[in-house]
């Protein structure tokens, strides 16, 4: 049995509301990545077997390289620690939320990684709206679920520029 400790971005309490959440969930982390611990015995991340350095979260830290362990190691938890993007729905959130099937409606968001572990991680708003207490939990790897710049307008959602023509659907 093997024993992967959890990187917590949080407080106490949201701590416990998240693992509790985590819980139930399966590892879903690819056979052929390799755990890859600080000195000190801390998961930094994941060595994929195309040789790219990956996050708690899954995501890529780097293109493959040969430090990819190193650069794990320095700079995978500080890596973290930013603005990320995820679909949530409009609406204040309360509680734990799956958002690992996004609906159609919810829209990209600016949130912040508040905990990591191979079987999932949970995220919030980057900027809660007064009473908004909720978190998300999407699963790792995260793949298009969580992203480091908000994704491109899709064309439906651009407004046409001046002297441009505007097609109503047939």
């Amino acid at each position: 049995m093997m024993i992967v400790r959890v990187a917590y971005i949080a407080t106490s309490k949201s701590r416990a509301g998240a693992r509790t959440a985590l819980a139930g969930s399966l590892p879903v982390i690819p056979t052929d990545w390799t755990p890859v611990h600080r000195a000190d015995g801390e998961l930094v991340g994941w060595m994929a077997a195309d040789g790219r350095p990956r996050l708690l979260t899954g995501a890529p830290l780097a293109a493959p390289a040969d430090d990819g362990i190193q650069l794990l190691r320095s700079r995978g938890l500080a890596a973290l620690d930013r603005r990320w993007w995820a679909r949530l729905p409009g609406e204040p959130m309360t509680g734990v939320i799956d958002a690992g099937k996004p609906d159609e409606d919810w829209t990209w968001q600016p949130v912040v990684l508040v905990e990591s572990s191979p079987t999932g991680c949970t995220v919030r708003p980057e900027w809660p709206a007064p009473g908004e207490t909720g978190r998300a939990l999407l699963p790792v790897p995260v793949g298009d679920l969580l992203m480091e710049e908000p994704p491109p307008e899709s064309p439906d959602d651009v407004a046409p520029q001046d002297g441009a023509e505007c097609s109503a659907p047939a």
